[in-house]
């Protein structure tokens, strides 16, 4: 079965080298920037593709030609989960992102930087009293990740903990009973913040929404909209900065530069998001007409699945992929492209420019505790399950 067929091969796919594409997507690429993963058979002839390419990725996540809607086994569903931006299209993506786009103006996020800056080193304190060696996976991404974006939101801190564990819990319990039970729990609590948001709203994302457009967006955009940027503040900006400090372990003399020359490389951010691209793919975008992407013909009704790693690592064919923080330019896609780029870039990038270079600081000397074992990935996308690290 179609779909089926890529479950299975979109894990192989995606599966990695430690930071580099694994052997399937790079025979993949070596294709061409696009490629056909399989058909289905349901009265029509709908194509599967996974774009690789970066002229092509770029090309299909900013055309207007393509769906967002969210799809099941090639199929549109037709259906847009309250507030999950990434699964709205216009007029309704341009409504919503426009309300919910003030707390992230400029003015406000630096007013924010400070509170970031003391939360990366509250936890680098943290660490540094518990002694090494410290998994950095909950201690360092995890605990920098959440926080933050906990903070941005306005949920208080008490209910911070157990809020990050429900929605750990919703992406990495075993079972889909168990997961459904913790991401039914993660939305209760959502929805829960939002009316009290709604009785007495703060300066935070959710006070800044309702006191300005509250009259334009219901109860269930808003508690989608916060549980969509709490998961990816709490996931993916999670993901990046435990990757990062595995690279800075592989990488010491990279991570030099940036501790005592860091006015020499103004653009080493840019390059830790080309080479980790932790969130490597897209949902699948499908074709509202026939267009041609690298020169193939994807029709109407075929899905494209974009390869934010592949298009990444294709800007810079190898050996020129390697990981370089001096690089001047590193053009990516790693926040997406288009309408639908990353809402929470200026909330994900503030954290990063804060928590690394305090890392490379505060633990200079950072290496693997047990190097004789094997670090475990978790299933894609790129997420080491515990990084036990020493200084």
């Amino acid at each position: 079965m179609f779909e089926e067929l890529n479950v299975v091969k979109g894990l192989e796919i995606h599966r990695r080298n430690r930071f580099d594409p694994g052997a399937e997507l790079l025979s993949l690429m070596a294709e061409g920037p696009i490629s056909a993963l399989g058909t289905e058979e349901d009265g029509e002839r709908r194509t599967a593709w996974l774009a690789t390419g970066y002229d092509e990725v770029r090309q299909v996540l900013s055309s207007d030609k393509f769906s967002a809607r969210l799809i099941y086994g090639g199929t549109a569903a037709g259906i847009a989960w309250p507030g999950f931006l990434t699964h709205y299209d216009p007029p309704d993506h341009t409504r919503l992102r426009r309300l919910v786009t003030p707390p992230f103006a400029i003015r406000r996020m630096q007013g924010f930087r400070p509170e970031v800056r003391q939360i990366v080193e509250d936890t680098l304190d943290t660490i540094e009293d518990m002694g090494g060696p410290t998994d950095f996976v909950p201690h360092f991404g995890w605990a920098v990740a959440t926080t933050a974006t906990c903070d941005f939101l306005g949920i208080p801190r008490d209910d911070q903990a157990d809020l990050s564990r429900t929605l750990h819990a919703s992406r990495t319990e075993r079972t889909d009973k168990r997961r459904n039970a913790a991401g039914n729990k993660y939305m209760q609590y959502m929805n829960k913040a939002v009316a009290r948001v709604r009785r007495d709203p703060g300066d935070d994302l959710f006070g800044v929404v309702v006191r300005e457009h509250g009259d334009e967006i219901t109860d269930a955009e808003l508690a989608g909209v916060a549980a969509f940027i709490m998961g990816a503040g709490g996931d993916q900006v999670a993901r990046f900065l435990a990757a990062g400090a595995l690279l800075m372990v592989d990488f010491p003399e990279q991570f030099d530069i940036l501790r005592e020359r860091p006015d020499t490389v103004p653009d080493w951010l840019e390059e830790l998001n080309r080479y980790l691209t932790t969130d490597e793919k897209l949902h699948p975008r499908i074709a509202k007409e026939d267009v041609t992407i690298g020169g193939r013909l994807v029709k109407a009704g075929d899905t494209v699945t974009c390869s934010l790693l592949g298009a990444n690592r294709a800007n810079f064919p190898a050996p020129e992929d390697e990981f370089d923080i001096t690089r001047e330019k590193s053009p990516h896609v790693s926040f997406g492209h288009g309408i639908h780029h990353c809402l929470g870039r200026p909330l994900a990038e503030m954290v990063f420019r804060e928590a690394i270079p305090a890392l490379a600081r505060r633990f200079p000397k950072l290496r693997l505790a047990e190097p004789e074992r094997k670090l475990k990935f978790g299933p894609p996308p790129f997420d080491v399950e515990a990084l036990l690290l020493d200084w």
